[in-house]
């Protein structure tokens, strides 16, 4: 472990810019880099040449997220080595990134938002050298929750960034009713890499009969991955898997449910009161077996390292993202990028931006269209999949039914999405978080507020 550093002792190298309004040196921060954050660092790292661009980690261990790590976690600054992120004391977490961000002369530094205490500490150690500060931040109105004194509070400290790199238009939207201006709020911070799920996607489709096998997938079914908490509003997902196949009962379409958390035995407990089958394949892909399981059912398959997703995106029919509330939601990226129909939450921060507005009655067939306008969903309809109310599992059911009827519908929506999903690359972020970091190092200007946002190009 490092050793404590004083506050009077530590001086920034040297935070002006070689080049007027060019910045110079970047650090982007994350509680714990994983394998969405590497990507995102690689793609910045790439663009901004040959500005410095340092990854630091606050930890190399967080209670949420057991990732893996392979020799690219050698390439950034862990400030508190083999300590749990959760545990992390404010002090500590401050006294390190000061020093960190003062030895590497950095001009711009993002930061993963100003809270929790771990996340203020990181700001305030920024502010205290002078270094410019960019926001990263999933948080719409969806999900907001501070009022009264809390929300003054929160408005004092978004107040303290120089510029933010959101999420989408929800968010952007947001953060400039907090006080930001339009013009220093930049979107496309979620964003994973593309092109491997891409890839790796139609790898397994080539060996289909294979992976089947080995990962014991059912021949057809619904997927949802992430993790089990209690906003995933997984009882919901389960209820409208019960609907649908009362409503259908020829149909040989499973469940199949990738994840962990605190939910998991609530998960196949609910599962079990709705008489379904429960397969437990936590084992499954670590040795060859066969499950073939001729009653439709839901499959536990526990979490799974980001390299093994690819296998269980490849051959779903569809993608489900039930969540009562969420910042983003990146498996909807992961399974975008795959080639997959999404069927999302309409409160999901992605909803607004991921799946694009369609004219049903221009690409289905009558009898397709019908069935939506039947089942009142045709306002829900989008060029890539659909959107749906969390609190109405009879709705969801109603979707399922429909995508199960349309084959060829499924195909179209499925590509949409990996040519939407695009405007969400690695590359889009790296753009707009070089075009946040100069703003960045602009002064702020009251008449900023109420501008136009600057709109970046986007980088496929």
């Amino acid at each position: 472990m490092r050793g404590h550093c004083s506050l009077e002792v530590i001086r920034p190298c040297n935070l002006r810019p070689k080049y007027p309004g060019i910045v110079n040196s970047i650090a982007i921060i994350w509680s714990q880099y994983g394998p969405y954050h590497f990507a995102r660092l690689s793609a910045l790292r790439q663009l901004a040449r040959p500005i410095s661009v340092h990854g630091v980690e606050m930890a190399d261990h967080t209670a949420d997220y057991c990732w893996q790590r392979d020799s690219t976690a050698n390439s950034i600054v862990t400030l508190c080595p083999g300590a749990l992120y959760e545990k992390l004391p404010f002090w500590t977490v401050f006294l390190r990134a000061r020093r960190e961000l003062a030895r590497l002369a950095v001009e711009v530094c993002f930061l993963p938002s100003y809270w929790p205490k771990q996340s203020l500490a990181t700001l305030l150690a920024a502010k205290s050298l002078g270094i410019r500060t960019v926001m990263m931040n999933e948080s719409h109105a969806g999900t907001s929750r501070a009022t009264g004194v809390a929300g003054r509070l929160k408005r004092r400290l978004v107040g303290l960034f120089d510029a933010a790199l959101v999420g989408g238009a929800p968010h952007r939207r947001y953060f400039t009713t907090m006080g930001l201006p339009q013009t220093r709020v930049f979107t496309g911070y979620d964003a994973v890499d593309n092109e491997f799920f891409a890839r790796k996607a139609d790898e397994v489709r080539s060996r289909e009969v294979e992976a089947r096998r080995q990962w014991g997938l059912p021949d057809r079914y619904f997927l949802s991955l992430g993790r089990f908490v209690e906003k995933k509003n997984l009882s919901t997902l389960i209820r409208a898997y019960r609907l649908f196949l009362e409503a259908n009962p020829e149909s040989n379409i499973h469940l199949v449910m990738v994840g962990s958390g605190e939910a998991e035995s609530e998960v196949g407990k609910l599962a079990e009161g709705y008489e379904l089958p429960v397969y437990d394949k936590k084992r499954a892909g670590r040795e060859a077996a066969s499950f073939r399981c001729l009653k439709p059912g839901v499959h536990l398959y526990g979490f799974r390292q980001i390299d093994d997703n690819p296998v269980f995106y490849a051959l779903a029919e569809a993608f489900i993202l039930p969540s009562l509330y969420e910042e983003w939601g990146l498996v909807v990226n992961e399974a975008m990028a795959s080639g997959l129909p999404v069927i999302i939450s309409q409160t999901a921060g992605c909803a607004e931006d991921l799946l694009e507005p369609a004219d049903p009655w221009n690409k289905m067939t009558p009898t397709e269209c019908a069935l939506l306008s039947n089942w009142d969903l045709l306002n829900k309809a989008r060029e890539n999949g659909f959107v749906f109310d969390p609190k109405s599992s009879h709705e969801l059911s109603r979707v399922l039914l429909w995508l199960e009827a349309s084959p060829g519908c499924r195909r179209a929506m499925g590509q949409a999405s990996r040519r939407i999903v695009q405007k969400f690359s690695c590359g889009n972020f790296a753009m707009n978080a070089l075009l946040a970091a100069n703003v960045a190092l602009t002064p702020k200007r009251s008449q900023e507020t109420g501008s136009k946002p600057i709109s970046a190009p986007v980088q496929a």
